[in-house]
């Protein structure tokens, strides 16, 4: 199954109960105070597959329009919910046969959104971002590079990292199998910190973004302007938050029960909260 399939894609990168220790903590004091430079690589996957979202013609919509209404009335576990269901599935039908969009206005809101993943390159927005950060409170970033192992083990300079990040990324785009489903893009970025020879793992740590949510035929306008322009939001705000959360920060990244991280607290501002539970 590919990594944007529904909620449980956003549910599976990270966990919300109290007792779970936090997904992103600073790394600690004694192993961070005498860093004064670091570099990093960055590599991984996206889901492209967009042949799930929406639903296509009357026909389609009214299969997936029927699952939404007995989702509606079963997802509480509620007795009479599942007595009511049948009339659930009937008018949820009939609602979505009549809600669905044309089968070539989903073919073409398919195609802009894969396009747009393929094209617009996380990686190296991401690589190119934590460049531009350049220094967090007193550690400095010295290099960014493509490609696992790839990160460099001093600046241009001749100055020596005193550890390196080894960021893996995945990233995808977030939807329920609805008639007309809001969609929004999730990225999840996990850094790896170890000594600069790579033979001790110093730190570990995994970030959770979703971005805010739209109709996937807006998001789809325009050769998937929005969408990409979510991807680099994305990207330009974890190329934030991973240094200064793992140097600068004192606190555990925010998590919310939307599964997704509160990006608010970040100095630039650009940080946003996450959007609501995506709920079947």
């Amino acid at each position: 199954m590919g990594l944007g399939r529904a909620a449980a894609i956003v549910g599976a990168m990270m966990f919300t109960s109290a007792c779970v220790e936090p997904p992103v903590k600073p790394i600690p004091e004694i192993s961070r105070q005498s860093v004064t430079a670091i570099s990093a690589d960055v590599s991984g996957i996206k889901d492209s597959d967009t042949s799930d979202i929406g639903a296509r013609g009357s026909t389609e919509g009214s299969q997936r329009g029927a699952a939404q209404g007995v989702a509606a009335l079963t997802s509480s576990g509620n007795l009479v919910g599942f007595i009511l269901a049948p009339i659930g599935a009937a008018v949820g039908g009939a609602k979505g046969a009549s809600d669905a969009q044309s089968e070539e206005v989903v073919d073409q809101t398919r195609t802009n959104l894969r396009i747009a993943m393929q094209e617009t390159d996380f990686g190296e927005l991401l690589r190119s971002r934590l460049l531009a950060e350049g220094v967090a409170s007193q550690v400095q970033i010295v290099g960014a590079t493509s490609g696992a192992g790839t990160a460099p083990l001093q600046s241009t300079s001749g100055k020596p990292v005193g550890q390196v990040l080894a960021l893996e990324y995945k990233v995808s785009i977030a939807r329920l199998r609805h008639v007309n489903p809001e969609i929004g893009i999730a990225v999840q970025v996990t850094a790896q910190v170890s000594s600069p020879d790579r033979k001790t793992l110093v730190h570990k740590a995994t970030w959770t973004y979703c971005s805010p949510r739209q109709n996937f035929v807006k998001m789809a306008a325009n050769e998937a302007m929005a969408l990409r322009s979510e991807i680099i939001t994305a990207a330009t705000i974890l190329a934030e938050a991973i240094p200064y959360d793992l140097y600068v920060s004192k606190e555990p990244r925010p998590l919310k029960t939307s599964q997704c991280m509160d990006f608010r607290n970040l100095p630039s501002g650009r940080g946003k909260p996450p959007p609501s539970p995506l709920i079947s």
